[in-house]
């Protein structure tokens, strides 16, 4: 006896059941890869955390310099690269995958990036004509600053590396596959266009001074007030 097709009624059923399927699946596929994204960015950040203690240890308490010389060591990101046993020198250690690299922030923008982090420049961009900024001891883009890793308070500070975003361009700004390198947290301008809650939903990962990493919701919400606070 010769086998019945499917009707029109029923392969419309199977057609709707399967969709309704797909609609379910993939919204959970994708926040559980984004889950595996945010878990493998904690772990670059506490890893990165890691390798700025140890060299302040090494280095009267300094921590690694936060902007200047910023295509050598003792460059911040630089130093982290060599601590995680990245071979070359200077600015040859960016690329390929390393602990520098949100996945999160390289999936958002599109492109392979060779670093997507930025270290705690608050209290080290002295200005004399602002008067919150007057009093610092540096500025990351004329002086070899660091921060007093041994001095700072982590139950009164603000984060040590967090996720990053491309700045604007302008003279000096880094090459388009490396965001923004530091920030201010008292310069509303940094707040607004360097931080990166690349992160579901509107977060951004951060590394504290104390070591610990933890996910902060900043999308629409104001920053910890000790976020803006100097670091000594």
């Amino acid at each position: 006896m010769a086998s019945r097709g499917f009707t029109l009624i029923e392969t419309l059923v199977v057609v709707a059941i399967l969709a309704i399927l797909i609609g379910v699946l993939v919204p959970t596929l994708s926040s559980a890869r984004e889950a595996g994204r945010a878990a493998v960015c904690l772990s670059n950040l506490r890893q990165a955390s890691a390798i700025c203690r140890v060299y302040a240890d090494e280095n009267r308490g300094l921590s690694p310099a936060i902007g200047i010389p910023y295509a050598s060591i003792p460059n911040w990101a630089l130093v982290v690269l060599e601590g995680s046993g990245r071979a070359g020198t200077g600015s040859e250690m960016y690329g390929g995958p390393t602990i520098l690299v949100c996945p999160s922030s390289r999936a958002r923008l599109g492109q392979e990036m060779t670093r997507t982090y930025a270290i705690n420049a608050t209290g080290h961009a002295r200005d004399a004509s602002d008067p919150l900024r007057a009093a610092d001891p540096d500025h990351y883009d004329t002086d070899q600053a660091h921060i007093r890793l041994d001095l700072a308070d982590p139950a009164r500070s603000g984060p040590l590396l967090f996720d990053s975003g491309i700045a604007p361009p302008e003279p000096g700004s880094p090459p388009p596959t490396r965001t923004a390198s530091m920030i201010d947290f008292r310069q509303p301008l940094h707040v607004q266009q360097r931080l990166a809650p690349v992160h579901t939903p509107g977060s951004m990962n951060h590394s504290n001074l104390d070591g610990s990493v933890q996910t902060t919701k900043v999308k629409g919400l104001s920053l910890p007030q000790a976020w803006s606070r100097p670091l000594p």
